[in-house]
């Protein structure tokens, strides 16, 4: 399973998710792979809310269009 690192300015955790499809084709792999990406959505929405203008010019990001994803909910998206 690839390890993919989720940068953020609280902490620097790795999240290891599910290799596709062997893993995903149970129920329990495709609940654990729904988790895994809420929560990678999650960590980067809570990084973005940290940077300031100047960091999300460097990145390419408007404040608008930070502020429109930090206010997106995990869950339904």
């Amino acid at each position: 399973m690839p390890i993919v690192p989720i940068a953020s300015y609280e902490d620097r955790r790795q999240i290891i998710l599910p290799a596709a499809p062997a893993e995903v084709t149970t129920r329990l792999g495709r609940i654990w792979a729904a988790i895994l990406l809420w929560h990678q959505k999650r960590e980067g929405r809570r990084a973005l809310r940290g940077l300031t203008a100047t960091e999300l010019k460097d990145i390419g990001v408007s404040q608008s269009e930070a502020a429109r994803e930090v206010g997106k909910s995990f869950f339904w998206d």
